[in-house]
């Protein structure tokens, strides 16, 4: 038993470090590993025919760490079920008040962002992210080219957030 535990020491060694840093984690796992390995050999699973012994036990020692692991990994993340409470088949859509209140206060300040804009910039940004219209729409109803509309559009909405940020920054400069 000695010589083989110092015979393939190395081998479980090299597959146990790629699972674990801590070397009190790697005794004992390599402990497991070995106590496993036997119990495989006990059970006459090693096939000559099918490939080298080391070969096998570095695939078994492989297997055995992805499956510690694996436990380990599900017993730091329990799936817990509170019993006798149900919870309903979809969360409720709705927003909460966090939520109203923050889309309020963006609300708010895109309104005044776009009231700083000009007229052909605000009917852009408009039609796009209101009236929910594609590039294309906006195109032709503006008897523009595409890549014009894209152009104006990224005009219109890098003009939006330099006044949203400097709308934020004077607001910050103010507290």
């Amino acid at each position: 038993m000695e010589a083989f535990v110092e015979r393939y020491r190395s081998l479980f060694y090299h597959c146990i470090s790629q699972f674990e840093n801590d070397h009190s984690a790697r005794e004992d796992l390599f402990q497991d590993i070995l106590l496993y390995v036997l119990d495989r050999l006990d059970q006459g699973s090693f096939d000559a025919e099918r490939g080298s012994f080391g070969t096998w036990l570095y695939r078994v020692a492989w297997c055995r760490c992805v499956d510690l692991k694996r436990k380990a990994g599900a017993r730091r993340n329990p799936k817990l079920t509170p019993v006798g409470d149900s919870f309903p088949e979809r969360a409720d859509g709705r927003p909460g008040p966090g939520d109203e209140a923050g889309d309020e206060e963006v609300g708010d300040l895109v309104r005044r962002g776009m009231s700083a804009l000009d007229d052909e910039e605000r009917a852009l940004l408009m039609m796009r992210f209101v009236d929910d219209k594609t590039i294309g729409e906006i195109s032709e109803a503006l008897s523009i080219s595409l890549e014009q509309t894209k152009y104006r559009l990224k005009r219109a909405s890098t003009a939006l957030r330099r006044v949203l940020l400097n709308d934020l920054a004077m607001e910050d400069a103010a507290r």
